[in-house]
């Protein structure tokens, strides 16, 4: 069983080196952006939906980013972000993500008349205590947990501004870094990419 699974990944390793690195193309481009959301007492998937429970706590968040590298024609590229948080409102403390796998979708059919993308990251997040929101919706929490976002972007084409939508979700990883823990908040922001 071991060596199927080592001839597997040797597969996968070789299909890698052979489909995406040849279609990888550095990228040097940046942005900034700053976004702010308020935190709902819903699971994700609700989080989005008409009628979501929102708690009294906002959060305010600057980030920079990094696109690292283009894929298919520049199509998808992989972000590397940074983001530091503040609460106001039943919960004051900062937090601090690092989503480090970021995938970003830039074709759409419309892209002429709005440049779209739709992005997925996840990482690392410390909240410089345990957010008490949390605390309320679930079991436990703690102040390590893991950080995903979803994103979807709206822009004039051919400029460096554009209208984020962002669900900022912080999670236990299913147990795998807490017993429990996790919050949401539906966001909206502005970015300009340099």
């Amino acid at each position: 069983m071991l060596r199927v699974i080592e001839k597997g990944s040797h597969v996968a390793a070789l299909l890698f080196v052979l489909v995406v690195v040849p279609t990888m193309a550095l990228a040097q481009d940046y942005a900034l952006a700053v976004y702010a959301g308020r935190l709902t007492r819903e699971k994700w998937e609700k989080s989005i939906l008409p009628g979501a429970d929102f708690a009294d706590a906002t959060i305010i968040v600057a980030t920079g980013s990094w696109t690292v590298a283009r894929f298919f024609g520049g199509d998808l590229s992989w972000e590397l972000e940074a983001q530091v948080g503040k609460y106001v409102g039943d919960q004051d403390h900062w937090e601090f993500n690092l989503p480090i796998i970021g995938f970003r979708w830039h074709r759409f059919p419309w892209d002429r008349y709005v440049a779209t993308s739709f992005a997925w990251g996840i990482g690392p997040s410390y909240a410089t205590e345990t957010p008490p929101i949390e605390l309320e919706t679930n079991d436990s929490s703690s102040q390590w947990l893991i950080y995903w976002y979803s994103e979807l972007t709206l822009g004039p084409p051919a400029s460096g501004w554009e209208v984020m939508l962002r669900l900022h979700h912080r999670s236990d990883g299913y147990g795998a870094v807490a017993d429990d823990g996790g919050s949401n908040a539906v966001c909206a922001g502005l970015r300009y990419r340099f």
